[in-house]
């Protein structure tokens, strides 16, 4: 769910994920009309049950983000193996975790995101 106003993209995965799964997630945020590529992004991970990605698959949805290179983007995970997964993606997308983080708590995921937020919008209002 994409939420111009919070400059904000909203993604959820559950159950089993596939590559494609995740491959459509990226075209249909890419496709959005409202999309903008420096959005910030929540992505929650903890309802998938089992994770069915392949390295491969990991790097080409790491090559083909629409997300600008630092754009602000959380994971929210419950499983090791979901961290795993996350992690991979962080290493082989090269993110810092300026820009970047792994979460098990999707509050505390929500508050790194609109902490950013609030210090761009005081440096908009400082210009």
């Amino acid at each position: 769910m994409i939420e111009p106003e919070r400059r904000l993209v909203r993604s959820r995965a559950w159950g089993v994920i596939v590559d494609a799964d995740l491959q459509g997630t990226q075209r249909g945020v890419r496709e959005d009309p409202r999309f903008d590529p420096h959005f910030r992004q929540i992505y929650d991970f903890t309802e998938v049950t089992h994770v069915r990605l392949t390295g491969s698959g990991v790097r080409a949805l790491a090559s083909s983000s629409p997300f600008a290179r630092d754009a602000r983007r959380a994971i929210v995970v419950a499983s090791e193996v979901a961290y795993g997964m996350a992690r991979m993606y962080m290493l082989v997308s090269d993110r810092d975790s300026s820009v970047f983080r792994i979460f098990r708590d999707l509050a505390a995921a929500e508050r790194w995101l609109d902490a950013e937020a609030d210090v761009a919008v005081g440096e908009q209002r400082a210009r």
